[in-house]
């Protein structure tokens, strides 16, 4: 309702929205905004508890989740916060934090709009970029400390391996994947260096989660929106949303990128989201010493954001990442989001191929091979198929 009034007072004016028996009519879905207050509850008391036993204050922890329908832009449910009435402040739509690894996504995107494939390789090794942060040496690290070598990109966006995407970031150009970004629906400023692709620019939760909208949007950017319409005292309608999409990505990639998230569910980080048991893509996210813990993800017709952290920064806790802190409660919500939506999949276009390859190599394989996966490829940048 806060989130409502103060975008109307911007539009009609306080004297005419508080003083003319105006009629208001909400995007807001009841049923999911009980579900997401209760997910989020759940989760944070999971949380705390495990704060405790570890003996960790647990002041100032907060949590945050949007869910926005893909179709429109309607903003199903938002919860900015545990408890309204002792903070106003909205966490899913004012709070800048750092996504961390939930910043990769469009790191990759920008490489398959390029023309990259998502079995091209990358190598996952030590390195140091000479005076890259403020005239100091940068040697970034893998959260699971060690290298793996040689991986393809969808692998390494799977198990969120950091270095991978740094060097990628750096063959494709900060600023260029800087400027992608702000065209998929990021407003705040980024930082165009290096440390970009693990996600220390700060945004909102509103932000981000609106952007990646457009993976399973077909490439369409869709302005998120909280108000249908408003009446006045006659039923007259004096203001109504009307609905903002535009096409920012090819179509083939938004269904490359969605494959490659859903590989993240199926094969890397987010594997707790399988139990959802339907279409379901995304990826957690964790700022450095487990200060932010996220995940973004989505089905075909719904995407829902979840941040957890402090209020003041401060760590949650050792190995409180996006996949322990923050994807349960969107699991939780998904699963009464879902409950009722038939098996639906995600958009593969005309001029895209679905091969299956090992995820780790790359290589074609044979469709009996249990280790493999379907990945989807641009016509013309496919590897063979296996005769």
């Amino acid at each position: 309702v806060e989130y409502i009034t103060s975008t109307l007072e911007d539009e009609l004016g306080s004297t005419r929205l508080y003083k003319s028996g105006l009629s208001i009519y909400t995007t807001l879905n009841f049923q999911l905004q009980q579900a997401a207050e209760k997910a989020m509850a759940d989760g944070l008391a999971a949380l705390t508890g495990r704060m405790q036993q570890a003996q960790i204050d647990d002041a100032g922890t907060q949590a945050a989740l949007i869910s926005i329908d893909l179709t429109t832009g309607g903003i199903l449910a938002m919860v900015g916060g545990e408890d309204f009435s002792t903070s106003r402040f909205n966490r899913a739509t004012m709070a800048l934090r750092q996504p961390g690894s939930a910043f990769k996504p469009f790191v990759y995107a920008y490489a398959i709009e390029q023309g990259l494939a998502q079995n091209k390789t990358i190598l996952d090794a030590p390195v140091v970029y000479r005076g890259a942060q403020d005239g100091q040496d940068w040697k970034p690290q893998n959260f699971s400390i060690g290298y793996k070598g040689e991986m393809t990109l969808r692998h390494a966006l799977a198990i969120s391996q950091n270095i991978p995407a740094v060097r990628l970031l750096q063959s494709l150009g900060p600023l260029s994947v800087a400027q992608f970004a702000h065209q998929l629906g990021i407003k705040s400023p980024l930082t165009s260096n290096l440390s970009l692709a693990l996600g220390t620019s700060e945004v909102t939760l509103l932000e981000l989660t609106a952007a990646y909208a457009v993976f399973p949007n077909k490439g369409e950017r869709i302005e998120p929106y909280g108000i249908l319409e408003v009446s006045d005292r006659q039923g007259r309608i004096i203001w109504r949303t009307k609905p903002q999409k535009r096409l920012v990505m090819s179509r083939s990639t938004a269904a490359i990128v969605t494959n490659m998230l859903e590989g993240v569910v199926n094969e890397g980080t987010g594997r707790r989201a399988q139990v959802l048991g339907k279409a379901v893509a995304g990826k957690t996210g964790t700022s450095n010493d487990y200060k932010d813990a996220l995940f973004v993800g989505f089905s075909p017709r719904i995407i829902a954001g979840v941040w957890v952290g402090r209020d003041r920064g401060g760590s949650l806790g050792d190995r409180e990442t996006g996949a322990r802190a923050a994807l349960p409660i969107w699991t939780d919500f998904m699963q009464v989001a879902l409950q009722n939506e038939p098996h639906l999949y995600f958009d593969i276009p005309d001029d895209v191929r679905p091969i299956r390859i090992d995820p780790l190599t790359g290589l074609p394989q044979a469709d009996d091979s249990k280790a493999s996966v379907v990945a989807l490829f641009k016509k013309g940048s496919e590897p063979s198929p296996l005769q």
